[in-house]
């Protein structure tokens, strides 16, 4: 098919069920499904506390071994300063900040 020679697809589906269907009109049409805002309460909704820390957001305890789970977004919007950390126009972060994350 790719190259050139004809298909004939009723054959090749028949007998699976496989029906024809429309198109999008437009083939980038989506429907967005991610949150537009941000929480700002720190994670308090979902047990988190704020963990006053300048990378991770928040801190979860784990009642069961006594540890802890941090998060955090690591953002250019955030983190201004993350823009000024690129390899071939792609943000990266840089190693001290994973360091200071551990």
């Amino acid at each position: 098919h790719v190259g050139g020679a004809p298909v004939d697809w009723e054959a090749f589906y028949a007998g699976t069920g496989a029906r024809r269907v429309e198109l999008p009109t437009y083939p980038f049409q989506h429907e967005r499904y991610w949150l537009l805002s941000r929480s700002t309460d720190g994670g308090a909704r979902v047990g988190q506390e704020a963990a006053e820390h300048g990378l991770l957001g928040s801190v979860l305890a784990l009642p069961e071994s006594g540890g802890v789970v941090l998060t955090g977004r690591l953002s250019v919007e955030d983190q201004p300063w993350l823009a000024d950390h690129r390899v071939r126009d792609a943000v990266v972060v840089p190693g001290t900040a994973l360091v200071e994350m551990a």
